[in-house]
């Protein structure tokens, strides 16, 4: 549970990571708050079809450029990072109704994409990367096909639109006097 709690909070050495990454041996969906569950139809993932926001594989490589892409490793590299959930098929809280909550339609998929006769939640993650003003919920889905399981990762993420709205003014009040500066000098104004 520590491993993956570090690698969803995006600070976690190479080891632990590769060892998280090799886990999720299913599906592996990224998807925004605002997807469409009638997008996910359980007999496209029985044909194999790609499903919405669906990554076929995600390796140490792709994750790191993530957590830098991202900057959420820069977010709890600064303690900008707030654990908001982290629950394990053993613990008795109940899930509460979140705009990050996983559709049924997106679990069925997971099942059809297997074979399996069910898929349970085995892990929950949510954070709160406030320094870019991100929202993520990592829901981990096993299923059982047989006596062989697979490991699912689903994540629903959300922007907060405020934070982004500053980080766009601050972008653009130090952009503005360079460009007004670049645009002068073509227009050979001093």
């Amino acid at each position: 549970m520590l491993d993956y709690w570090r690698f969803h909070g995006m600070l976690v050495g190479p080891a632990a990571a590769r060892r998280c990454v090799k886990s999720f041996d299913g599906v592996i969906l990224f998807m925004p708050s605002t997807y469409d569950p009638a997008a996910f139809q359980a007999e496209d993932a029985a044909q194999n079809v790609s499903l919405p926001f669906e990554v076929r594989t995600l390796t140490l490589l792709k994750y790191y450029a993530l957590v830098l892409w991202s900057l959420t490793g820069l977010c709890t590299l600064l303690r900008q990072t707030r654990t908001l959930d982290a629950a394990g098929e053993d613990d008795e809280k109940p899930l509460l109704p979140t705009p990050l909550a996983v559709h049924r339609n997106v679990v069925e998929c997971l099942r059809a994409r297997t074979g399996a006769s069910r898929v349970t939640l085995a892990r929950r993650f949510e954070f709160r990367f406030r320094l870019i003003g991100l929202w993520v919920a990592m829901h981990h889905y096993r299923s059982a096909s047989g006596g062989e399981g697979r490991l699912h990762l689903v994540e629903v993420y959300q922007f907060d639109r405020r934070v982004c709205a500053a980080w766009a003014c601050a972008i653009a009040a130090l952009a503005i006097p360079q460009l007004w500066r670049v645009l002068l000098l073509l227009l050979g104004v001093t």
